[in-house]
């Protein structure tokens, strides 16, 4: 019987147990030499959880990301699809760093965008799925890539 944690999440939390550690010991000891050998391992434990996080979270490195997550924090419930452009045009300007979403379908019944990769190969299907009605937004989705 497993435990139901996935090995990589395993590793990066037992990896970061071992980081801590090392850094208590590190505060501990009395050479410059062994802290020094401490807090080296430290920052290589550390390793698997900085990269769990990046994989978790790619707004902390990737602007790409951080823009078209407040694009979707930005669009609430209740905003007419006038809104939501105006509201994506706000944090896209043309000319600007970022570029445009895609619009995936536009109809009644629908709004959906998928981020623009930006000539990266990845991510290539980060989407914002809104469901409209009376042309106002009644529910919305973020579908991570």
């Amino acid at each position: 019987m497993g435990l139901g944690i996935h090995p990589i999440f395993l590793i990066a939390g037992l990896t970061l147990v071992g980081a801590i550690a090392c850094i208590v010991f590190a505060c501990r000891a009395s050479g410059w030499i062994k802290r020094t050998i401490l807090l080296l391992v430290a920052l290589f434990l550390l390793a698997p959880s900085g990269l769990l996080a990046i994989m978790l979270k790619p707004e902390l490195v990737d602007a790409r990301f951080r823009t078209y997550k407040r694009v979707y924090g930005d669009i609430q419930i209740g905003m007419t699809r006038a809104e939501v452009m105006t509201t994506v045009q706000r944090r896209y300007p043309s000319g600007g760093k970022r570029m445009e979403p895609t619009v995936l379908e536009d109809s009644t019944n629908r709004l959906d965008f998928f981020m623009n990769p930006e000539g990266s190969r990845e991510p290539n299907c980060e989407g914002i799925f809104l469901e409209m009605k009376d042309d106002k937004v009644v529910r919305k989705k973020y579908s991570a890539d």
